[in-house]
């Protein structure tokens, strides 16, 4: 048992470092910092508030793959932000590549070089320089080469590298917050033909410290987002950088929203920069980088005609007013499913304050085989006051006049009904005066 347990342990272990595989961009040291002596750390409690790794020596992408059932080519680089003396690890890192992920897209965020800190708490470092911005800039100029070339030896990577990582060649971006936005530009401004991201997205970037400013004759799509309230001031620089794509005739989208702050990057903060990533993916999806959700098959399974008794009305409790429907027999035709509903069991459904009906049903039906198999079935049933006071008159209503959806579960003995018991059902209900009829679709 010991054994299995650390064979399952070691395998989940694979699987984890496979999703997230930690690629150096460099064999043995990273050109142009060969004498940097000091380790990389993380900072957890900071005035960010945010996981923060500082003094990146070892330049690296980490890998986020996607479910190969959902990978769509694309392929995106993520350049946390932190002033080029930090990376907002996760805000601006992690949370976005899974995001990316769950769509489809490969995500690689990007550990790239960055200022000495001196201390195990560098956001008190920066936010102290900050106050400064020439004399941070003047900081940062040794740095902000190295940063670009991390950046560019990451996309080259990608590319020569496209066919292993399952990722299209020619759908390979990058995207960038707040100093790793400049990179963001500075990458696309730079690069050349092997080396050029072919999307590219700074989020509330600072153009000051951008290297380059050529805007590529290739087709390369932006986007951009930002907020009024930076309070760095680097709204109008998302403003100038969009200009620039719409003056080379260039696709571009630029959102500035009111509120956000500088750094909103995946928080919460019950505005609508909460949502810009699912604007950032519409983007996508327009140019062709993120599929539409795909529905997932459906397989029908049989038409129930579920064959009911006039209404027992209990009255008015506090969860609604309750109504119990005898089931009394129907029957059950199906391509692999036949049988009849056996007499018994009853429909146990609530009226709501707001008309609508809570339905759930217990009943058992015999196959054709001799099989016996239960249904509990739950589900709602919507409808107009009008259109529901004729239901519950009995009337007949047309079945576009209302919604009535459910969810069946099966219980089925062992032998040839038990793959009912491992599937998820939905369902169409059809009121009819003296019974229902129940469409039941397996979801593939």
């Amino acid at each position: 048992m010991k054994k299995q347990l650390l064979l399952l342990l070691c395998g989940l272990f694979a699987l984890s470092a496979q999703a997230q595989q930690v690629i150096s961009l460099y064999e043995g040291k990273a050109p142009g910092s060969e004498n940097w002596t000091w380790e990389e750390g993380i900072s957890t409690n900071n005035m960010f508030g945010t996981p923060t790794v500082y003094n990146v020596v070892k330049p690296s992408i980490t890998a986020y793959l996607p479910n190969p059932a959902l990978a769509n080519g694309t392929a995106v680089v993520v350049a946390p932000g932190g002033a080029f003396h930090t990376l907002s690890i996760e805000s601006e890192g992690t949370k976005v590549a899974k995001w990316l992920n769950a769509h489809g897209i490969a995500a690689f965020v990007l550990k790239y070089r960055v200022a000495r800190s001196f201390t195990d708490d560098p956001v008190k470092e920066i936010m102290g320089k900050m106050r400064n911005m020439k004399q941070l800039d003047a900081e940062n100029n040794a740095v902000i080469p190295l940063a670009t070339q991390d950046g560019l030896t990451a996309v080259k990577y990608l590319r020569t590298h496209a066919q292993e990582l399952n990722i299209d060649p020619q759908k390979i971006g990058f995207m960038g917050f707040s100093a790793g936005g400049t990179l963001t530009m500075s990458v696309v401004y730079t690069a050349t033909d092997e080396n050029r991201p072919n999307f590219v997205a700074p989020i509330y970037a600072y153009e000051k410290a951008i290297l380059g400013n050529v805007v590529p004759k290739v087709k390369t799509p932006i986007f951009i987002a930002a907020a009024s309230d930076d309070q760095l001031g680097f709204a109008p620089h998302s403003h100038h950088i969009y200009q620039k794509w719409l003056d080379a005739k260039q696709p571009a989208e630029l959102h500035i929203y009111q509120q956000g702050g500088h750094g909103f990057g995946m928080h919460q903060n019950h505005i609508p920069t909460d949502t810009w990533i699912e604007r950032f993916g519409d983007w996508l999806r327009l140019n062709g980088l993120m599929n539409s959700p795909v529905a997932t098959p459906l397989t029908f399974v049989a038409e129930l005609k579920v064959k009911l008794n006039p209404a027992l009305v209990v009255g008015d409790t506090p969860k609604g007013l309750r109504r119990i429907i005898p089931i009394v027999g129907g029957t059950v035709e199906g391509p692999a499913l036949k049988g009849t509903i056996v007499e018994s069991g009853a429909d146990w459904q609530i009226v709501r304050t707001d008309g609508v009906a809570e339905l759930e049903a217990h009943y058992q039906f015999k196959t054709d085989d001799g099989v016996l198999i239960y249904v509990k079935n739950t589900g709602l049933r919507v409808a107009t006051p009008e259109v529901a006071a004729k239901i519950a008159k009995g009337e007949a209503v047309d079945a576009s006049q209302y919604y009535f959806r459910a969810v069946p579960k099966f219980e089925a003995p062992k032998g040839k009904y038990e793959w009912m018991n491992n599937a998820i059902f939905i369902c169409k209900g059809i009121r009819n005066p003296d019974h229902v009829v129940i469409q039941v679709w397996k979801v593939e």
